[in-house]
């Protein structure tokens, strides 16, 4: 077995000019150094020169401890610059004596390698703060300091506040970093919201995570807020993606190395999977990204399902929020996360999360409250799923509002941003266009049980709806509606085939040829059996013939296809998903 190295072994290792008095020193100076240095290996030969300001780049916060005595600061350096210091002051000395009396802190420096060049990443954690004081600070070597910048640490006592919510920031084209749109969404959001006390990414930042191209010019749009409000970020899934034209994804490391977040999710995902607390809400964050990642980490959604059981267990807050990449309730026309959703609502329903925040769609929808995959008609009983729309380049064309959603806006015309605003016993999002249009208000209210737009539950149609990937099919798509026979659900075939993006047709031979996403199968009417491709394939059940139109089980579609479906009496829908 090897030997069992200490902290400061390990530090030595780094640097071996430490002491150890200095060591202790450092770890006994009000700081605590926000994770043991390592090399990251190279994702890529490095092919340009890197420059950055020798005094700090790329100057960020965050929380990896108590928002209320601590703030994790971060930033980056030219590999010539090998040390970091913090120096901080509360703002009210800093008018009247400058540095004077300000603290200074070393940070931990370690060497990032990115497909542009070498870096420094200088990082660490002031503790000991006073709660609700203004700090002014700023970073450096030697007489070479950064601007100073003003935080705030969260108040003692519970109190109302507000913090920014940004769907995918991306530029949209992997050879084309621009980050022009989110510069101006968090430059006017945060102009509009001064006293927000941190801002939260939902995935997606940028383009493609292992290019620091990408990473460089989100930072360069985001300076001026990024310095002065924490970003509890979550990773998205182009955050993984190294070789995006040949869909190659790898863990998330540029996102973690530069965003020193909490350390308390999973072994395997630390810095990607974390919960913290502010004010009377808990925040519990889900790395959502089980089909470029899970080749890492084995079961993944499983771990993270556990993880987020036990956290929100153990949370007493009054709100819970919980945020992840991609949706389980989408709006965009054939995406949707069916694994993902199985493996985490169970546990929103169970510990009655208050809202889930998502984004990977890149439209701003907000649920109907929904317990166990049914709407419900007060968030008493349910969780509300808010899609956050996008804060940069990128847009969908194929975006609508789908059967679960109360409230729907398509931001191809200009990005958007979403405040929330949190109480003792109300809750309060509110979207805006980039430009500071209201785009959607919704409350909810803990003392009455109640919301503000009220939830109206659509009404029940008389004939069962065909739904499929939360689109309701109406004529002329559907001539027939789904149909109870015999116990079993029936939905009508060429309906199904041609939403879904797929060719049917009659042959000579009286019988009916579909073919979608390269899997041909050939039905015989009245036979229990078809060819797919070329091979008998069992039916639970022969088509049936009903006024001209040819249905097909519920079931059968089930195994052939692999749509899974369920009905919802309360709305006579029968829902279709992939």
């Amino acid at each position: 077995m090897a030997e069992e190295k200490s902290l400061f072994d390990l530090f030595k290792e780094k640097d071996k000019n430490v002491s150890r008095r200095l060591f202790l020193k450092t770890c006994g100076a009000s700081v605590l150094i926000a994770g043991l240095p390592f090399n990251l290996t190279k994702l890529f030969a490095a092919n340009t020169n890197l420059s950055t300001a020798t005094a700090g780049n790329h100057l960020t916060l965050t929380w990896q401890l108590d928002p209320k005595t601590t703030q994790t600061i971060a930033w980056s350096t030219d590999t010539n610059i090998t040390t970091g210091t913090i120096q901080i002051v509360k703002t009210t000395a800093h008018r009247n004596n400058g540095w004077q009396h300000a603290l200074s802190l070393e940070a931990a420096t370690e060497l990032f390698s990115t497909n542009t060049g070498d870096i420094n990443l200088h990082y660490a954690s002031v503790t000991d703060l006073t709660p609700g004081t203004n700090y002014t600070y700023r970073v450096g070597s030697n007489d070479n300091w950064s601007e100073a910048a003003d935080f705030t640490t969260e108040p003692k006592e519970d109190t109302p506040f507000k913090f920014l919510v940004f769907g995918d920031s991306q530029s949209g084209l992997p050879k084309n970093p621009e980050y022009g749109p989110w510069r101006t969404t968090i430059q006017n959001a945060y102009a509009a919201n001064q006293d927000a006390a941190f801002f939260m990414m939902v995935g997606d930042l940028v383009e493609v995570g292992q290019d620091y191209t990408h990473w460089k010019n989100w930072y360069d749009a985001a300076k001026e807020v990024i310095e002065k409000i924490p970003n509890m970020a979550v990773p998205g899934n182009h955050e993984t993606y190294d070789v995006p034209e040949e869909n190659h994804s790898v863990l998330p490391y540029y996102f973690k190395e530069q965003l020193r977040l909490p350390g308390n999710g999973p072994n395997a995902l630390k810095g990607h999977v974390y919960s913290f607390d502010y004010g009377n809400t808990h925040f519990s964050v889900i790395d959502s990204q089980e089909q470029e990642e899970g080749q890492y980490v084995p079961n993944m959604l499983e771990l993270e399902a556990a993880w987020l059981d036990k956290d929100l267990a153990a949370t007493t807050k009054q709100w819970k929020i919980v945020l992840f990449h991609k949706t389980p309730y989408y709006n965009k026309a054939f995406r949707s996360n069916e694994k993902l959703k199985a493996a985490l609502t169970p546990i929103i329903d169970k510990h009655h999360v208050d809202l889930v925040i998502n984004g990977h769609d890149h439209g701003y929808s907000r649920t109907y409250p929904i317990y166990q995959d049914t709407f419900v008609d007060t968030p008493a009983k349910g969780t509300i799923y808010l899609v956050t729309g996008r804060s940069g380049n990128k847009y969908y064309t194929d975006l609508s509002q789908k059967v679960w959603d109360a409230f729907f806006h398509d931001p191809q015309a200009e990005p958007n941003y979403i405040v929330v605003e949190i109480a003792k016993t109300t809750l309060t999002f509110k979207a805006y266009t980039q430009g500071g249009n209201l785009i959607d208000v919704y409350t909810i209210d803990k003392v009455n049980n109640t919301d503000l737009p009220r939830t109206i539950l659509p009404e029940r149609s008389n004939d069962t709806r065909l739904v499929i990937w939360g689109n309701m099919l109406q004529t002329p798509l559907i001539n027939i509606p789904p149909k109870k026979i015999a116990n079993a659900w029936y939905l009508p075939l060429r309906s199904f085939i041609e939403f879904i993006g797929g060719e049917i047709q009659s042959t000579a031979a009286g019988q009916i040829a579909t073919n979608y996403n390269n899997t041909a199968i050939t039905f015989t009417l009245n036979e229990q059996q078809a060819i797919c491709n070329n091979q008998a394939a069992a039916l639970t059940a022969p088509l049936v013939l009903t006024k001209g139109t040819t249905l097909i089980a519920a079931e059968d579609v089930k195994n052939l296809w692999k749509f899974a479906y369920r009905y919802d009496a309360a709305t006579n829908m029968l829902l279709l998903a992939k």
